[in-house]
């Protein structure tokens, strides 16, 4: 085939694509709807194929055929480069849109799984829960029950008063009681946006449980709000004296002028993070860095299994405002008696950082021994603003 003829083929082969693009331009065929970049794909597809039937390599520079001079010089090669147009659809976007709502797991701050609880027990499960979102938890955002064993909870409730930002905790409770049949009882709880829509953990949207064992001979064994007026209270400047409990013994549940220390059980204070308290156990010490209030409860046999709960912080006022209070809650165990048997199990200091401290002590090293427990709150600056707070202070098995 002589350079003349490959020339007109080339030139043809060029001029019916384009026709071939633009005849395919209004076309509003079934295959081509919705596939933007369609019709470049399909011009470029024709060129593609013609070109390559006249033997014409697109996956490199193309060159053109050879094209003598007149006057019988060089032949001048012309080369160029195919270049098919890019095409990005209108009002797309490359970025992964953001959740707006979204719940990380935290951990379980009460109730872990598959705790024994008596059967018919009252129990209250708090979860901590992260806003993973980009939108703010606020009024009208709802904790609900989705499956399983509701235990007596509610099917919703309100989730917060306050507004929880992206990445901020949340500490979430729903009060439950056990059933009355043995067995493993487990419940799947969800939140709802004001848009009425459930939304869960992670990605799928995952439902967050509390799953309990109901057993006979387990649940709650010392409830120190029930005993704390059989416990003996009393003051001082530290060392703390665990045997004369500070020399100044102190009436449970009579609160003196305003800055003497006393122990009582109060109800509904605001705490830390904005929550209302239930029944909880107050220990105001007396003011002064180094004074502290210490209690010591009737002897408790410890057993196989048994763990020690609760939560520490400072009670503030109605605006949540805690002040510069600053403590350190201390527990106690004494054996047989004999203080030389004296450990410390736990020890926090706290400032009113908006939190309240949750713990859990395993006991099980104790098992079979008769125990005396100690609660010591000792105050660490001369602030008058010490109102420190025992809160859901249990043993359980």
């Amino acid at each position: 085939m002589d350079q003349k003829y490959k020339r007109r083929i080339f030139s043809q082969i060029i001029i019916l694509a384009i026709i071939l693009g633009a005849c395919n331009l209004p076309d509003e065929s079934p295959g081509l709807e919705g596939k933007p970049g369609a019709l470049y794909t399909e011009a470029a597809m024709t060129v593609s194929v013609q070109l390559t039937a006249a033997g014409i390599d697109l996956s490199h520079n193309t060159q053109l055929p050879e094209t003598p001079a007149p006057d019988g010089s060089p032949a001048v090669v012309s080369t160029t480069t195919l270049v098919i147009p890019s095409f990005t659809p209108e009002g797309s976007v490359d970025a992964t849109p953001e959740v707006c709502d979204q719940v990380k797991f935290v951990k379980d701050v009460t109730i872990p799984d598959e705790m024994d609880i008596a059967p018919g027990e009252s129990f209250t499960k708090t979860w901590r829960l992260q806003n993973a979102g980009s939108c703010p938890w606020g009024i009208g955002y709802l904790l609900y029950f989705e499956t399983g064993d509701i235990m007596g909870g509610p099917s919703s409730k309100d989730l917060t008063s306050e507004t929880i930002q992206p990445g901020e905790n949340l500490d979430i409770s729903v009060d439950l009681v056990a059933p009355l049949e043995t067995g493993t009882y487990q419940g799947f709880w969800k939140l709802r946006n004001v848009r009425g829509e459930g939304f869960g953990v992670g990605e799928y949207s995952k439902a967050f449980w509390v799953k309990i064992n109901v057993v006979q001979g387990a649940g709650m064994m010392l409830d120190f709000n029930v005993r704390a007026d059989e416990a003996a209270w009393g003051s001082g400047s530290v060392p703390v004296d665990y045997i004369d409990l500070g020399g100044d013994i102190l009436n449970f549940d009579h609160p003196g002028d305003p800055e003497d220390p006393y122990v009582a059980l109060l109800d509904q204070k605001f705490l830390e993070g904005g929550r209302i308290s239930g029944v909880l156990l107050a220990a105001y010490p007396p003011r002064g860095a180094g004074k502290y209030i210490i209690g010591r409860f009737p002897n408790y046999k410890v057993n196989g299994g048994d763990l020690l709960f609760g939560r520490v912080g400072l009670s503030t006022n109605a605006n949540g405002v805690c002040g510069n209070g600053d403590v350190t809650f201390r527990i106690n165990m004494m054996l047989g008696g004999d203080p030389a048997t004296l450990v410390t199990l736990w020890d926090w200091s706290e400032v009113c950082d908006d939190q309240m401290k949750s713990f859990e002590i395993d006991l099980d090293d104790y098992k079979g021994e008769v125990a005396q427990i100690f609660l010591v709150v000792i105050a660490n600056s001369d602030s008058a603003a010490n109102y420190a707070v025992w809160d859901s202070l249990s043993i359980r098995r």
